[in-house]
């Protein structure tokens, strides 16, 4: 199996460096040439399935976006499994915007509009090359919903090695409920309140998660590098966190001494 990050601006001779970085497999110096070294390396290594994260990236009003996009439909002709991973890929460039058909389980995707694009059709020939899975956040509105969560908190809290860290730590009481209303059911942001946490519970010498502590801590990904907003990969949260400072109104600038302009000299 081999991982590719796609980055936020796209160009497929970095997308077979990057592959090639993970097979540890040297680099040709013309696109032609890192094209066959990748495909002789995916071979040599019997990779089956190739993972392309954060595949929302792609913009298809951008040229070397279109390109990769085809390069990776190149890729599907080779004997491995594309999975490609990203946020709201229904609504994303290389899909279109779609709506999820109950009936036949399939996403239904909206004509191609004409906009900047140099080639409107490049997503139409994506979308019928392959099946689109759902991975929700988690839900608490149900027994069956938060005895998911529960037991996703309960596996996080088996993981962890905190030197006062108890049973229940973060499956009893409260603390699921307030867990999921921090983090809104979304195991990347629980992860990264669990992670800065744990952090603070060392540094602090207390060695245990409470809800006191994690009430002190924000969650704030658009500090985190790597994460581009216009691909959905910073999201909004309602209670973005406990102990952040709200950001003050700034203040309008004082209009008392402007000169708004005085009576015409007809009018005086």
């Amino acid at each position: 199996m081999a991982y590719y990050q796609t980055p936020v601006k796209a160009m497929p001779k970095g997308l077979c460096e990057a592959i090639l970085d993970f097979c540890r497999a040297p680099h040709a110096k013309t696109l032609r040439g890192l094209i066959r070294n990748v495909r002789e390396s995916l071979h040599a290594h019997c990779t089956t399935a190739l993972l392309l994260d954060d595949v929302t990236r792609l913009k298809m009003h951008r040229e070397d976006d279109q390109d990769t996009l085809d390069l990776i439909r190149d890729l599907m002709s080779l004997n491995v499994t594309l999975v490609l991973i990203g946020v709201n890929i229904p609504g994303s460039g290389p899909l279109r915007e779609g709506r999820h058909d109950p009936r036949t389980g399939q996403t239904v995707l909206s004509p191609v509009k004409r906009g900047r694009s140099h080639n409107d059709e490049a997503a139409n020939r994506t979308e019928r090359r392959f099946d689109m899975i759902n991975l929700d956040p988690f839900h608490y509105d149900t027994p069956v919903g938060i005895a998911a969560w529960v037991n996703h908190l309960a596996g996080i809290e088996d993981q962890r090695r905190l030197f006062r860290a108890a049973p229940g730590m973060l499956t009893d009481g409260t603390m699921p409920e307030y867990l999921f209303r921090r983090t809104e059911g979304i195991v990347g942001l629980l992860k990264r309140l669990i992670e800065d946490g744990c952090t603070k519970a060392m540094e602090n010498g207390q060695e245990n998660l409470t809800i006191d502590l994690l009430q002190e801590i924000p969650i704030d990904l658009g500090n985190v590098p790597g994460r581009d907003p216009g691909a959905g990969e910073v999201p909004v949260l309602k209670d973005g966190g406990g102990g952040a400072t709200p950001k003050r109104r700034r203040r309008g600038r004082n209009t008392v001494f402007d000169d708004q302009g005085g009576r015409p000299a007809a009018d005086a």
